[in-house]
């Protein structure tokens, strides 16, 4: 039996990965370990990205890891990341390609891109309040005027301005089923 994929979903903020990798998760039987599990933890604490800040969500996502990579093999992992393409990336997206390869599993990884305008439309939303995710549009303003979105060695970009967390999902199901050669 083929061990199951790692997949990691990055975005912008407000792109819906957490909801998308939520779908993806209960769609194949996996777990979600999306990025708020070690942000949120971090923020509950300190204060943003201060170094005791940053030092915890290392810490937390070292264990969280470590604790996925006990999972049976026949259960899909999917991660979420937002990730802007600057050298700091590639050091952040390592722990996932150490869990793939520590998995013996594919590596199958999605960005999902959309236009500003849906994208501050989705950050507005009301279900974000109360959380420590982002929600002022003039910081994402900011981060889609100076950050591109990192983009790992062969990620699939889908465009889901025009799309529903389901049906994003279920084209990330589709690429999993059919992975492109």
């Amino acid at each position: 039996m083929p061990v199951a994929p790692v997949v990691h979903i990055g975005g912008w903020p407000g792109a819906g990965k957490m909801t998308i990798g939520r779908i993806v998760a209960e769609a194949l039987g996996g777990r979600l370990i999306h990025n708020h599990l070690m942000l949120d933890a971090a923020r509950a604490i300190y204060a943003r990205n201060t170094s005791e800040s940053i030092a915890m969500r290392e810490e937390v996502r070292g264990l969280i890891l470590a604790h996925a990579r006990r999972l049976p093999d026949d259960v899909p992992i999917i991660l979420t990341d937002a990730l802007a393409d600057e050298p700091e990336a590639k050091t952040l997206f390592q722990p996932t390609l150490d869990l793939a390869r520590d998995r013996k599993a594919p590596l199958r990884t999605f960005v999902l891109d959309l236009t500003f305008e849906e994208n501050q439309r989705r950050l507005s939303d009301p279900s974000r309040t109360g959380s420590a995710k982002l929600t002022d549009t003039n910081v994402l303003r900011t981060l889609r005027d100076q950050e591109k979105l990192f983009l790992p060695e062969g990620a699939i970009v889908l465009d889901v301005t025009d799309m529903t967390a389901q049906t994003a999902a279920d084209h990330i199901c589709a690429h999993l089923e059919h992975p492109r050669a």
